[in-house]
């Protein structure tokens, strides 16, 4: 079969990879100039750096798997990091002992938020969250208190508007997984990629073409229609080109916008499945701001829910000497700092590091970049499970396979490579027959 791939992040390359190594011929689609999707990279003193923060945890087996099979097992690194609270100052968060050191809490709430992450490593079956909000789900294992204090701003960071909607099921896993990748002292352990996870997109990029996929880069794909002698035709501005079937890696609002020939309320079901934005701002400082690797931000006055110190668990030697920063906020697309330019986020930005950390001072920025993706994050309302697509489409041959798609798990570098890898047997399996 002859098959177009439309998105090129880690489940797109994922998938033409299996479709190739079946012996298809694959064509792979990708608007961006570099492949990788939220793990694409940029290079800062020499080194690849990805636009958004990545690191892996101790379960993610099929990212692993994949960087071992691309032969980058040596540079897997797993490093103990320091995560962080901000309220009124920091606050370290990094071990169990921290929690009970945890001041904004009285004693008894600062246990039932300890306690928090090990009730949620023993629920088994998800499917009785899903009636239930995370703010219910909160409250019923830790409190008002501890709500209110530490996740109800987390929340409102990630999901704006959306926070009190926001399922159960979403939040158990984000506990589950952190709480799951932490060594025999309760310090979490993290892993990142010597080097960037780049190398790992650069590998997995050529052996797609030593695999025989063409790769189109700066190539959006703009209509996917039905073919009159079957299949399918692929525009993009280089031209329309038949495929035997058609798989979908983007946005399912996307697909929605693409494809005018899917039914009218399959359409639909596509466009009701909604995403925050996000805007990732990189800054190269000439020194460090903390020992801090994640600190999570819960105060509103400050327009950024998480900071990154990418550069404690890589050293700033790797980059040349720079010490990087991520701010990442997530948003409506129509927010006020997603529009903003460049250097007006950059310096709206700038007080509030100082807020946190007071030392700081603008002069230690060298550089800065600013990254922006529209469909950063499914927002996972109560019963996702009755809105999530499946991989066929209603038209036989068309496919999709996206992040929205990732569930009960959440969104990342793990659970893309893994998709792929299901949506590619899927393709294999079913052969063009599929229905819905």
């Amino acid at each position: 079969m002859h098959i177009a791939v439309v998105g090129g992040g880690l489940t797109g390359m994922t998938a033409a990879q299996d479709l190739a190594q079946a012996r298809h011929q694959v064509a792979l689609f990708e608007r961006d100039s570099v492949l990788g999707g939220l793990a694409g990279s940029f290079e800062v003193g020499g080194t690849l750096l990805e636009r958004f923060y990545h690191h892996i945890f101790t379960s993610d087996r099929s990212v692993l798997d994949l960087i071992i099979q691309l032969g980058l097992g040596e540079n897997m690194e797993w490093k103990p990091t320091t995560t962080s609270y901000y309220a009124d100052r920091v606050y370290r968060l990094a071990a169990p002992i921290d929690v009970l050191r945890f001041r904004p809490l009285p004693f008894l709430d600062r246990i039932r938020f300890g306690m928090l992450v090990f009730q949620a490593r023993f629920v088994g079956d998800w499917r009785p969250l899903e009636g239930m909000t995370a703010k219910e789900w909160l409250i019923r294992l830790s409190g008002r208190r501890v709500y209110e204090q530490v996740w109800a701003a987390m929340l409102r960071g990630k999901f704006g508007d959306r926070a009190e909607e926001i399922s159960a099921v979403w939040i158990w896993n984000k506990v589950k997984l952190r709480g799951g990748s932490r060594g025999k002292s309760g310090q979490e352990r993290l892993g990142y990629l010597r080097g960037g996870f780049g190398l790992m997109v650069e590998a997995l990029e050529a052996k797609l073409a030593g695999l025989g996929v063409a790769v189109h880069k700066d190539s959006p794909v703009e209509v996917i229609e039905p073919a009159p002698e079957g299949g399918f035709l692929v525009r993009s501005d280089g031209g329309s080109t038949r495929y035997d079937q058609v798989l979908v890696t983007t946005a399912p609002e996307l697909l929605a916008e693409m494809t005018p020939g899917l039914p009218a309320n399959y359409r639909q079901q596509l466009r009701s499945i909604e995403y925050m934005a996000n805007v990732c701002c990189v800054l190269d400082l000439d020194r460090s701001l903390s020992e801090v690797y994640w600190l999570n931000i819960s105060d509103n006055r400050i327009p950024f829910v998480g900071l990154v110190e990418h550069t404690n668990i890589q050293g700033p030697e790797r980059y040349g000497g720079s010490h990087l920063v991520y701010l990442t906020r997530y948003c409506d697309p129509l927010d006020e700092y997603y529009t903003m330019s460049d250097d007006e986020l950059v310096k709206a930005y700038l007080p509030h590091i100082q807020r946190i950390f007071p030392q700081f001072r603008p002069e230690w920025v060298r550089r800065s970049y600013v990254w922006r993706e529209r469909y950063a994050q499914p927002v996972i309302a109560r019963h996702y499970s009755r809105l999530r697509p499946d991989f066929a489409t209603p038209l036989p041959g068309l496919w999709l396979g996206c992040m929205a798609q990732i569930y009960p798990e959440d969104r990342g570098m793990n659970y893309a490579v893994e998709y792929g890898h299901l949506v590619a047997q899927r393709i294999l399996s079913d052969g063009g027959t599929h229905r819905v």
